[in-house]
């Protein structure tokens, strides 16, 4: 999987890095999502993103996505962290153990693709090479995907 670059608009307030630190400790996945869905910041949002153990199921990440305040460039940090891409050119299939990722990578692939997320304060940026880039453009995936955002200046 590519790695991905983040670049922050705005800052994160002191308050919201130790509910990150908060965040990697916690096993209480009700209470990382509560934390998540009350925020309005982007950046933090992203940031949560990141945070996250991805093992610990789709909970957070789909709060995330849901979240009225994602934008662009934190949606697309979560199709890449949740290896979305390699669903949408079924590399992976849908089966019995990976519906809950499956429902989730197919949600975050159709919001971008039909403009629901603003571009807002969150910068994305996929380290893939023309290779990669030729790939994806050779199989009709949307450009909205994988292409640079950049974020809000404040």
């Amino acid at each position: 999987m590519p790695v991905i670059t983040a670049l922050y608009a705005i800052m994160i307030s002191e308050n919201e890095k130790k509910q990150l630190d908060r965040i990697q400790y916690e096993e209480n996945t009700d209470e990382i999502i509560s934390i998540a869905k009350a925020s309005a910041n982007p950046s933090f949002l992203q940031e949560c993103a990141y945070s996250y153990n991805w093992n610990d199921g789709m909970g957070l990440p789909t709060t995330i996505a849901n979240n009225e305040h994602c934008d662009l460039g934190t949606a697309l940090t979560l199709f890449w962290l949740a290896g979305g891409m390699s669903y949408f050119l079924k590399e992976i299939e849908r089966n019995e153990y990976n519906n809950e990722w499956a429902d989730f990578c197919e949600m975050v692939v159709k919001k971008p693709t039909s403009n629901a997320y603003p571009s807002g304060q969150v910068s994305f940026k996929p380290n893939i090479n023309k290779l990669t880039l030729y790939k994806y453009k050779k199989a009709g995936i949307p450009s909205v995907l994988y292409l640079e955002v950049n974020g809000a200046s404040i």
